[in-house]
């Protein structure tokens, strides 16, 4: 991996130190918003990691030996012939043929629902194909291919409680070569920071709809941020400049056209109608129309190609704003453009575009001077020479991905409302229950304030675990999808991450209540009930983790959460002691059911005896009707209430609850939630 270190005039006034350096000279300017009149100037050096601490950017240095460093051995070129998608009985896509090279910069333009995101998609292998084939040197693409390329969506998807500085460090540290040593990765970050002006919003956490943060335009800037950290081959972007002012979509698109040369990529993106100064930095065109070529070539023949239909633009016009609005002018003046754009196609069967007055040897002339290589299509396995599959091995995904959830859910579970929802559970409790007399007349009231804790405990994480990941679910799918990790070191993280926070409000609300109730007095009687209180939380949360990844839609989540709790509840063994015979099994399904019996088995093992109620009251054990008999044994009332069980035979079952389901919904992310690309 190469270290992209950007150099400009003084007019963009942005400097960095190189890290270990105090010379003067060793100041940087990096590229951010800079004037398109000298965009120019801007220069890459790429920096091996080894070197990236102590190398030197000075005047000394010529134009020429920058840009022979800065260009990589091997041309690319992707191919797409005959390319057609189509959904159901809709064809969104149709035989479109084009072609992107490295050091070029290709755009994909037409009307809305012209097609431009599909095909995107299609040749970032995000969407299957119809028919047709898409190749990389006239090799067909791989899945080695699709992790080597980064593609951003036009939909800015972050964690909305991470700051910017946070989610860019973890990018870094989780997709970069593990090889390179961490000082590198996070210059790497300073780096892409400083080039799109981010540096003022880097503690500002990213946002969304309920949380305030970043704005629009810093969000579609911090998204491609996240994708040039990791030095792409191929770089694909839909509507990059959607939500940027004029002045940030010229510098944003000037470069990723100096990046598209310097670095020797692919460069291939959609855009609606630009201005005329970023439509002429485009090096090639691909027009669609209703899923078809409209054209294909030089950005500077375009309008030649629209004026031999007799179709001129206006002097001083925006070619973008004229070519869009003569594809939805009329059916026939389209279908003129599609004819003629099928007999060009037909003319030149290869779809080359003649460079010869702008390319020699597969380097641009006329922008950054001349460059003498030369330079071959090399075999696909050359260019891609790191053939492992993940960048970072299980443990570092596992360590950035547990700090980074943590970081998120503990936003979410120290909510506000979420902590006065256990401080009033914990006072309801405490004064309806106080200090219970041990007495048959209060056995019931004390097997309901048992039942509630393990209730509350176990229900309220349920709820939370089955929201969590459909909130999620967008994130992850897109990490998923361009390989960022596995997915066992993002699920054992998840898991992991959340444990203590999970268990936090839990021991403290159990805690109190069962010190104010007055339940059994032995500290190892609590000890053992806190163990089983904890341990039914947890089963609570891994229900509602399999519920949430189950059924991925909120709404739907919440319903089977519902429907869940309330067969929990019934079947827990408070509500009902007796079912009938033949649905008599049913009550092992409640994870409730193990939590409450062991409750009742600890408390009233090793306990103070029951009182029994006056000679002349109606008792519920038989006993206290003698006038001899005073008091109840516990274990005469472990054996009223059908507790047969020992206390591991109720609590063991539980753990059965948590792997299971848990096991579950790894399956289902797995095999059912897949992402194409994952």
């Amino acid at each position: 991996m190469t270290s992209l270190v950007l150099q400009t005039g003084a007019a963009h006034n942005i400097k960095r130190r190189l890290s270990g350096e105090d010379n003067d000279n060793d100041e940087i300017d990096s590229c951010a918003n800079g004037k398109d009149d000298n965009i120019d100037d801007v220069k890459y050096r790429l920096l091996s990691p080894e070197n990236t601490a102590g190398n030197k950017i000075n005047g000394s240095e010529s134009y020429e030996d920058l840009r022979k460093s800065s260009v990589t051995s091997g041309s690319m070129e992707l191919a797409f012939s005959n390319v057609s998608v189509t959904v159901a009985t809709k064809t969104l896509l149709s035989n479109v043929n084009g072609k992107a090279n490295s050091s070029e910069l290709l755009a994909i333009m037409g009307p809305s629902g012209a097609g431009k995101t599909t095909l995107l998609n299609s040749l970032a292998c995000r969407l299957p194909l119809s028919s047709g084939e898409i190749t990389l040197n006239n090799t067909p693409i791989n899945k080695s291919f699709k992790r080597k390329i980064s593609y951003v969506l036009q939909e800015d998807i972050f964690f909305p409680n991470i700051t910017l500085k946070e989610t860019l460090n973890f990018i870094a540290m989780i997709r970069l070569p593990e090889s390179m040593p961490k000082e590198d990765k996070l210059y790497r970050v300073e780096e892409v920071v400083d080039a799109l002006d981010l540096r003022k919003c880097q503690d500002t956490i990213m946002g969304d709809a309920w949380c305030r943060g970043l704005s629009g335009g810093e969000k579609k800037r911090a998204s491609i941020a996240g994708e040039l950290i990791t030095d792409p081959k191929i770089i694909f972007l839909d509507e990059p400049t959607s939500g940027l002012d004029y002045s940030s979509a010229l510098s944003l698109i000037s470069i990723l056209k100096t990046v598209a040369f310097q670095m020797n990529k692919i460069v291939i993106l959609t855009i609606h109608q630009p201005s005329s100064r970023i439509f002429f930095k485009f090096d090639n065109l691909l027009l669609l129309c209703d899923g078809q070529v409209g054209y294909f070539g030089e950005i500077q023949k375009v309008i030649s190609f629209f004026a031999e239909l007799e179709m001129h633009l206006e002097p001083y016009g925006n070619p973008a704003d004229f070519i869009v609005d003569k594809l939805k002018e009329n059916k026939e003046t389209t279908q003129r453009i599609l004819d003629a754009a099928s007999r060009l196609r037909n003319m030149d069967s290869s779809y080359e575009v003649n460079k010869s007055a702008r390319v020699l040897n597969g380097v641009q002339q006329s922008e950054l001077g001349s460059i003498h290589l030369n330079f071959e299509n090399p075999p696909i396995e050359d260019l891609f020479e790191d053939d492992s599959k993940w960048p970072t091995s299980f443990c570092t995904q596992y360590t950035q991905l547990m700090f980074r959830t943590f970081q998120q859910s503990k936003s979410r579970m120290f909510d506000k409302t979420k902590i006065f929802e256990y401080v009033i559970m914990t006072l309801l409790t405490s004064l309806i229950w106080f200090q219970l007399p041990r007495t048959e007349e209060t056995l019931t009231d004390r097997m309901g304030a048992m039942f509630f804790i393990i209730s509350q405990v176990g229900f309220g994480t349920l709820f939370d675990a089955a929201s969590s990941f459909p909130s999620e679910r967008v994130v992850i799918h897109k990490e998923r999808s361009a390989g960022w990790y596995r997915l066992s070191s993002y699920y054992l993280a998840k898991l992991t991450s959340e444990l203590p926070l999970t268990l936090v409000m839990p021991a403290l609300f159990v805690t109190i209540s069962y010190w104010c109730i007055g339940l059994n007095s032995s500290f190892a009687a609590y000890t053992v009930s806190m163990v089983i209180t904890m341990t039914n939380t947890l089963a609570g949360q891994s229900v509602g983790l399999f519920l949430g990844i189950a059924f991925m839609d909120f709404r739907r989540a919440i319903v089977m959460c519902t429907v869940t709790i309330m067969f929990m509840m019934l079947l827990g063994g408070f509500y009902t002691r007796h079912l009938p015979e033949w649905l008599a099994w049913i009550k092992y399904l409640s994870f409730t059911y193990y939590s409450f019996h062991s409750m009742l088995q600890n408390e009233f093992t090793d306990s103070d005896s029951l009182e029994c109620l006056s000679v002349n009251s109606t008792h519920i054990f038989q006993e206290c009707a003698s006038p001899n008999v005073t008091s109840i044994a516990p274990n005469r009332v472990l054996e009223y209430l059908d507790v047969t069980w020992s206390l591991p035979g109720y609590y063991l079952p539980l753990w059965i609850f948590i792997f299971g389901l848990r096991t579950l919904g790894y399956l289902i992310l797995r095999f059912i939630h897949s992402p194409v690309s994952a």
